[in-house]
Order: structure tokens, then C-alpha cells, then sequence
């Protein structure tokens, strides 16, 4: 495969602090879950303004890691296939590739169990209206 401009090791340490920021929405889910047992609306307003911040630096670290494609259609292709294919299907070309699934998969389980815990507080808050249906629980 011809050489692209993609840098690899950058979206590896974006895609890191990317996992990190996500386990600190984690935490704080945690936190705000404790929050809403105690019924402590302090703690939750600012719980709930922390986590936003955290969602939000999210947002901006995923929007850099794909700008670092820039114009090239090379590079662009091969950021696609490292951000959005299986991390456990895919086939890494090189050391940082491969790491960067690691990082992806392991993101994927945090992700995974934050949105358990998520949709137990929105289920708690909401009840029938939840974001997530009103499913059986």
C-alpha cells in the first residue's frame, strides 16, 4: 500500500486522550449517580455541568483526530478505515495501527458499560419518557 500523509501515531494519542476524557464522563456518571441517590440537586446540577464539559472535549478531540486527514483522499480513506472498521476484524499494517484498535476496542467497553449506567439513571429520571423507550428494565 503507497505511503500516506496520515499521521498514525498522532491519531493513537488522540484517540487515547479520546478513551480518557470518556472515563471521565464515566466517573462522573458514577458520581452523578450517587448524587441522585442521595437527592443532592447541588451535587447533580454541578455533576451534570462537568459531564457536559467532559462531552464536549469529546466532541472536539474526535473532530481533530479527523482533521488530520486534511485534503488528502490517500489519507482520509485510511483514517475511515482505522476510526469506523471492527477493531477485532481488522488488519493492522503496522505497530501503531494495531494500538489503535486496542485503543478503539477498549473504548468500545467503556462506552459500553457508561451507556448501562446512563440509561439506568435516564430510565430512573424519565421513567416511560427515556431517551432509551420504555423497554422492560
Amino acid at each position: 500500500m503507497a505511503q500516506t500523509k496520515l499521521d498514525t501515531t498522532k491519531v493513537m494519542i488522540l484517540l487515547q486522550r479520546r478513551r480518557n476524557i470518556i472515563w471521565e464522563v464515566s466517573r462522573l456518571t458514577g458520581q452523578l449517580e450517587e448524587a441522585m441517590a442521595r437527592n443532592d440537586e447541588v451535587s447533580i446540577a454541578m455533576t451534570l455541568e462537568m459531564r457536559a464539559e467532559e462531552m464536549a472535549k469529546i466532541d472536539e478531540c474526535t473532530e481533530e483526530i479527523w482533521q488530520l486527514a486534511g485534503a488528502d483522499q490517500e489519507a482520509r480513506k485510511k483514517l475511515r478505515l482505522l476510526m469506523t472498521s471492527k477493531p477485532g476484524e481488522a488488519a493492522p499494517e503496522t505497530p501503531e495501527e494495531k494500538k489503535i484498535y486496542e485503543i478503539r476496542q477498549n473504548t468500545q467497553h467503556l462506552l459500553d458499560e457508561l451507556r448501562v449506567v446512563d440509561e439506568r439513571l435516564n430510565r430512573k429520571v424519565t421513567g416511560d419518557r427515556s431517551f432509551y423507550g420504555a423497554r422492560s428494565r
